[in-house]
């Protein structure tokens, strides 16, 4: 474990959660007031909206922010310096300031970007992706520097502005740190939670720590037609092609299989599961392609585990209902399983589709994240972390489906992972990136438990 702190140790509850919880919810409700949409193209943003939520940090959480060093990265983002008593361990902990657009207001049970506190929730985009476990972070730090606290080791807060759009910040805060010489002892960032219901059979809420993420591929497909009068379409124009590709690419799934952490995290949980379900739990940490294949028929999230996966998300075509298309378009979205790669990927939908008149344009593309150990003193200071603050959850190591900040970070560390202490359940999962998005105030005060001891601890 890091060496200890040689300020004198303060109790790790010294106020009740549910008192930090209610104090901090507001402060989150606030942050989501600003509209911290981010766009691929920047100058659609709006950047008032960015500066307002960057200020409100130091504000919001002032001990904190007096005891740091700060300096802006980017356009918006924050790069903050707490110096421990020694500096040949540091930790860098991660979140983001910006959200995904909201699709359809009026969908919303209460307004997305009112912050409202109601039925014991903070509703509102990012509650949970990711300002709830950014103001957790923070609401630790600030509550031990109000105590005069001194962390063992240096402390790095990096808060980006464009992890969801696959931006650039994060990238210039990694190129920052390793021209500095900064050789991260552990990186934490989003990515797993504390899940209850999201593997069958298992009783016990269960916190997934990412140890890797899947690669990641935006590619936009094209097919162009002469267009025309709508009165006279021809048997097979612009948009019947990339109907087509589309249909193949679903009937043509790439193989499953079952990776070394996949198996590790089948393992524990058959360890911990109820009796009856241990056996069947069991059998999949077996291995193989069967065992691969019978995990991905048992539902979307399963799937994804054990296989590169293909999502057709913008489609376009023509702009009048009564005109064809001269032009028909899909993106899709690739998030590339463990061991494969981009060269491979896109070599294997290029012969699926076997169109030669559809062209093929990467957006962006990132490889597979180096797997992080979970046999090391970083993940067990998470686990010990995690009995603190959800003492019934088991943990466990998992690849990451989706993408984040934290994986510009493994040049400059052997020991990055992916997770958010809060709770949450198959419905709460939905809103993230969805509708109703929403955080439960208790699940604040609980992160808050986990930061202050992983700080503690250094």
């Amino acid at each position: 474990m890091a060496q200890q702190s040689t300020h004198p140790p303060v109790p790790m509850d010294a106020e009740p959660r549910a008192a930090v919880a209610a104090r901090l919810a507001p402060k989150l409700a606030e942050l989501i007031r600003f509209r911290t949409v981010s766009r691929r193209e920047r100058r659609l943003e709006d950047r008032e909206q960015f500066t307002l939520h960057a200020q409100a940090l130091a504000r919001l959480f002032p001990h904190i922010a007096a005891a740091v060093e700060r300096e802006p990265i980017g356009i918006t983002g924050q790069l903050w310096l707490w110096r421990g008593a020694a500096s040949n361990r540091p930790v860098v902990l991660m979140a983001h300031q910006d959200v995904v657009p909201v699709e359809e207001e009026a969908a919303w049970l209460h307004q997305p970007f009112a912050g409202t506190i109601a039925d014991g929730r903070v509703w509102g985009r990012g509650a949970l992706d990711d300002k709830g476990d950014l103001v957790c972070i923070l609401e630790a730090a600030d509550l031990l520097a109000a105590t005069g606290f001194v962390p063992g080791q240096d402390v790095y807060f990096f808060f980006g502005d464009n992890e969801e759009t696959a931006g650039d910040t994060a990238i210039a805060t990694a190129a920052l740190l390793q021209s500095r010489g900064v050789a991260p002892w552990l990186v934490l960032d989003e990515g797993g939670a504390v899940t209850t219901g999201a593997f069958p059979l298992v009783k016990a809420p269960v916190g997934v720590i990412g140890v890797s993420e899947k690669g990641l591929i935006d590619v936009v497909l094209q097919a162009h037609d002469a267009g025309g009068h709508a009165s006279a379409p021809p048997s097979f124009g612009a948009v019947q092609r990339i109907a087509r590709a589309i249909t193949r690419l679903r009937r043509a799934p790439f193989p499953a299989s079952l990776s070394e952490v996949t198996v590790e995290m089948i393992d524990r949980l058959a360890a911990t599961a109820p009796a009856g379900a241990r056996g069947p739990i069991g059998l999949l940490g077996r291995g193989g392609r069967a065992t691969a294949w019978i995990v991905s028929r048992i539902g979307a999230e399963p799937a994804a585990l054990v296989r590169t996966t293909v999502a057709a998300t913008e489609l376009a075509g023509s702009d009048g209902s009564n005109v064809l298309a001269r032009r028909a378009a899909v993106t899709l979205n690739i998030r590339i399983a463990a061991g494969e790669s981009v060269n491979c990927t896109l070599r294997r939908i290029k012969r699926i589709i076997r169109d030669g008149k559809i062209t093929i344009d990467v957006l962006s593309a990132s490889e597979p994240s180096p797997v992080s150990p979970h046999d090391c003193d970083q993940f067990r200071l998470l686990e010990a972390c995690l009995a603190t603050s959800h003492p019934a959850a088991v943990p466990v190591p998992y690849i990451m489906l989706a993408a984040t900040d934290s994986r510009r970070f493994t040049g400059i560390s052997e020991n990055v992972y992916r997770f958010a202490p809060l709770g949450m359940d198959n419905s709460e999962r939905a809103g993230i990136h969805g509708t109703n998005e929403s955080v439960l105030v208790s699940e604040l005060g609980n992160a808050v438990a986990f930061y202050t001891r992983l700080i503690r601890s250094l």
